[in-house]
């Protein structure tokens, strides 16, 4: 992606399979349970690369770092993690 692109935390979540749809992804940043570099954010937050995301899901905590920005969604064989 170019630079000077934004994309929304709450797309990126979804769009790289992280959280089914786009309204859980919005739900679990309103209720703090996505962090960049340890700081509770809000879903219109743009993002930029290598920034560190956490994600809470239950009591497993996920850390991402993001290398790439996308704005659609993509396949599950694209999304997993190397």
């Amino acid at each position: 992606m170019r630079q000077g692109h934004k994309i929304r935390i709450d797309k990126w979540l979804w769009a790289v399979r992280i959280f089914k749809t786009r309204s859980i992804s919005t739900d679990a940043c309103n209720s703090g349970k996505v962090k960049i570099d340890g700081k509770t954010i809000k879903p219109s937050r743009a993002i930029k690369l290598n920034e560190t995301i956490t994600v809470q899901k239950g009591i497993i905590k996920f850390v991402y770092k993001l290398t790439g920005l996308i704005k659609k969604r993509v396949s599950a064989k694209i999304a997993s993690v190397k």
